[in-house]
């Protein structure tokens, strides 16, 4: 095979690598996938990470070959290119293998990796947009790229022309005019800006969801009913269940997928009083949530919600649950991982036999989801 080929077939298996990060990642990331291909999400999950893992391989391998390339050319288009498609792997590889690894006890480089990691994807689809639309303008014959310089200007010291140089300061200044004119007019509120900045300093909720609408909440029909192995099973309005004992607890939320939120204001009931009220069995060992969806469910063993910060929550950050939240009703359990802290509760039932909630079906999660 000659160089132009070889050049040729390893263009081609790193325009397919990207394309199948993009295509995985989106699927994790965008609700409308993600709802999509619920059933697939596990997999979809391991094959971004294969995928990841064999980008950096390749990259690496075809190292050696690419910069003989570089430097025999020696265009600063082809040199920044290689630059950037290291850093990119590079990049990739780092955070995506401290989000697997998910190590709680160093929040902070956790987030900054989730931080890196979204603006490294972000920044290839523009990456990948403007090969397209260059692609497209040398098709139609409306932009020439610059010609490699010949043995005359090289030997001159002349690495780039004329019209490199002028289009990179001309870039480089419009980028600095627009950045100016941007704080100058102010275009968004400092409201918004004072939320965007917590929002950098405490991380934000990312809703998973598996269907498209979520429960509506009536607070006139809405009941919560507790039975199973208890004494004196009982239905609650949301009325007669903001009656019964409540507690604030300030804590960080943690999701299993890697992001966390610093600092939530937790408001709601103790789940012991839940446990008082009905009055557990010696047999009902064990706890079985069921949402408002009708799809989710969780299970715990009774003994993990007997803490007074476990709680029924009804309130988020002095607000009442929104939709997304989990309204009217979620449990949250601060020493477990997000996905056990079901949402849109309806239902509170002792058993005597533990299953295995929704996520642990599907996803494969722990069935206690202790925060490691």
């Amino acid at each position: 095979m000659n160089k132009r080929k070889l050049y040729f077939w390893m263009h081609l298996l790193h325009g397919v690598l990207i394309l199948l990060l993009i295509l995985s990642g989106a699927v994790l990331y965008i609700d409308y996938f993600r709802i999509l291909f619920v059933d697939f999400k596990w997999q979809i999950r391991e094959l971004h990470t294969v995928i990841g893992f064999i980008y950096f391989a390749i990259v690496l391998l075809i190292l050696p070959i690419v910069l003989p390339y570089v430097k025999a050319h020696r265009r600063w288009q082809k040199t920044f290119h290689i630059c950037l498609m290291v850093s990119l792997a590079l990049g990739w590889t780092i955070t995506g293998l401290i989000l697997w690894i998910n190590p709680t006890s160093y929040l902070g480089l956790r987030q900054l990796s989730l931080t890196v990691h979204d603006f490294l994807s972000v920044f290839i689809l523009i990456w990948v947009a403007g090969h397209i639309l260059l692609w497209f303008l040398k098709k139609k014959k409306l932009y020439q790229p610059t010609p490699i310089l010949n043995n005359h200007d090289r030997d001159k010291g002349m690495l780039v022309s004329r019209r490199d140089v002028v289009l990179l300061f001309s870039g480089g200044l419009l980028a600095i005019l627009l950045g100016g004119l941007f704080r100058w007019f102010r275009p968004v509120s400092d409201s918004f800006l004072a939320r965007l900045d917590e929002m950098k300093r405490r991380g934000y909720f990312r809703i998973y969801s598996v269907r498209t609408e979520n429960p509506v909440f009536d607070p006139q029909t809405w009941r919560l009913t507790v039975d199973g192995l208890v004494e004196n099973p009982v239905e609650l309005s949301f009325d007669e269940l903001k009656k019964l004992p409540k507690h604030t607890y300030t804590h960080d939320f943690h999701c299993v997928t890697g992001w966390s939120v610093l600092g939530v204001k937790w408001e709601g009931i103790p789940f012991q009083e839940v446990i008082n009220l009905v009055g557990r069995k010696p047999e009902g060992k064990y706890i079985k949530m069921y949402s408002a969806d009708r799809i989710y469910t969780e299970t715990y063993e009774w003994s993990q919600l007997t803490q007074k910060t476990a709680m029924l929550v009804y309130n988020l950050d002095d607000k009442p649950l929104i939709e997304s939240q989990g309204a009217p009703l979620r449990l949250f359990q601060p020493d477990m991982y997000g996905y056990k802290s079901i949402k849109w509760v309806n239902r509170i039932e002792f058993v005597s036999q533990r299953d295995l909630g929704y996520w642990e079906e599907k996803e494969g999660y722990n069935l206690d989801g202790y925060i490691s």
